[in-house]
């Protein structure tokens, strides 16, 4: 589920700096030094960071000992642009928001220069990235780390049960209907599901539909509410359809002991999960500490995919995407620094450590304990949108909206309110809160 990602942000940068930490000097008894970087002369980098979790140079400095790092801390809430301009970092640590900001504005060096220069190897990076990254044909930025959603599945549930296997580029329509297909009869405790996906929250599951259409939930230039849409209005049908067939198992088992996940116990068919390692560590874990565990078949298919190009996915999140400011006099530095940390010989160290994310090299990232990983990198990355990445002083406020969508969803499902009617109210809320926020900002 693309809301548990980013709520999975802070183990995964935390596992970052535990892993360069402890590395030693292991990976740097194989990478050889840059020519640019002087043997016995000083230099200084000025590296700019957003969330401390995610800057760690252990390594680095470990290779380039007279390379000395000077850290810089963006709070997020100061103007991004004056910020770089006055402290000057060489190198900035940006999400794909600000990324794509400073790319449009041509804040940002063009590192295919210095990929063509250098003929830095790039055939093994997830395909796709690279043209994602690109604005206005130009490559801004690398990131060694990412992650996306994915269909793990049971295939000995769908063998069982007659049911065709998930494909890659299903869209999530075809995923709940798909799940669907699966016997709803049984007790709570010992019923098979089609699907395990949180219902906690109806927010989660029409979120990530809407997500994955690139829906928008208000346009930004008019601040007008856009939920009550035929678009929108058919991710609400869909979603709805899906809970009242019985076939979903909807509880939160994240964070939970690895015997109440009805995936990882063999009653689910279908989860749809980041595709990390880290879950994948947890179906495949030590069977003798699973009471009533029962060994079963799992594979990965690539989606959910946008159903107007089956071939992409939006569900994409970067952690870091490191850049070069187009005005940096130490750009040579800064691009030895970014070509360490998304080379090959970093993948394949990082490789042999517990993951809990997914490498954009595809070298060391094919396959784990015999489960191939190839559907990470199988659909192309759309980077266009992403509700968790909203602009300074954006006056959204997810929590109404979130509030507002269960109790509107609820009504619905018990048949208390037509969906058109629960559309909107949604929209009537939402804009409220919307020109609320517009007034506070004006004042």
């Amino acid at each position: 589920m693309k809301s548990q990602l980013v709520k999975k942000a802070f183990i995964v940068s935390l596992s970052f700096i535990i892993l360069v930490i402890s590395a030693g000097s292991s990976l740097a008894n194989r990478v050889s030094a840059s020519p640019s970087i002087q043997a016995d002369t000083k230099q200084t980098l000025k590296v700019m960071y957003q969330n401390k979790s995610f800057f760690d140079v252990n390594q680095f400095k470990q290779q380039f000992p007279n390379v000395e790092i000077k850290e810089v801390g963006w709070d997020g809430k100061s103007d991004l642009k004056d910020f770089i301009s006055k402290q000057s970092p060489d190198v900035i640590m940006l999400n794909t928001l600000d990324y794509k900001q400073l790319s449009k504005q041509n804040q940002l060096a063009d590192l295919g220069q210095f990929i063509k220069r250098d003929h830095y190897d790039t055939a093994s990076i997830y395909p796709g990235l690279l043209d994602a990254l690109k604005v206005n044909g130009k490559l801004g930025g690398l990131t060694p780390i990412f992650e996306t959603q994915s269909i793990f599945y049971n295939a000995d549930l769908f063998k069982k049960y007659n049911v065709p296997l998930p494909k890659d580029g299903m869209t999530w329509e075809e995923i709940l209907k798909l799940a669907a297909k699966f016997p709803t009869g049984g007790t709570k405790n010992t019923r098979i599901w089609g699907l395990q996906y949180p219902l906690d929250k109806y927010t989660y599951l029409i979120n990530d539909i809407a997500d994955a259409e690139g829906l928008a939930r208000y346009n930004p230039n008019t601040l007008k509410a856009t939920i009550n849409t035929a678009s929108w209005k058919k991710v609400y049908r869909t979603a709805i359809t899906a809970i009242k067939s019985n076939a979903i198992e909807g509880s939160n088992v994240g964070g939970k002991s690895y015997s109440e996940d009805p995936f990882i116990m063999g009653r689910a068919a279908m989860k749809i999960d980041s595709s990390s390692i880290e879950y994948l560590r947890r179906v495949t874990a030590d069977k003798k500490a699973i009471a009533n565990y029962k060994p079963f078949t799992v594979k990965i298919a690539a989606g959910p995919a946008d159903p107007k190009d089956r071939t992409t996915t939006r569900s994409l999140i970067l952690f870091s995407i490191m850049a070069i400011p187009a005005n940096s006099a130490n750009q040579d530095l800064a691009w030895d620094f970014i070509k360490f940390y998304n080379g090959v010989d970093y993948a394949k160290f990082m490789s042999e450590q517990p993951l809990l994310y997914s490498l954009t090299r595809m070298d060391y990232s094919k396959e784990y304990n015999g489960i191939n990983l190839g559907a990470f990198y199988k659909l192309k990355p759309n980077l266009e949108t992403s509700r968790y990445l909203q602009p300074q002083g954006s006056p959204f406020n997810q929590i109404v909206y979130s509030n507002v969508l269960n109790r509107e969803v609820k009504q619905v499902i018990s048949n208390k309110k037509t969906l058109d009617k629960a559309l909107v109210t949604i929209q009537t809320e939402v804009q409220k809160s919307l020109d609320d926020a517009v007034k506070k900002q004006k004042k």
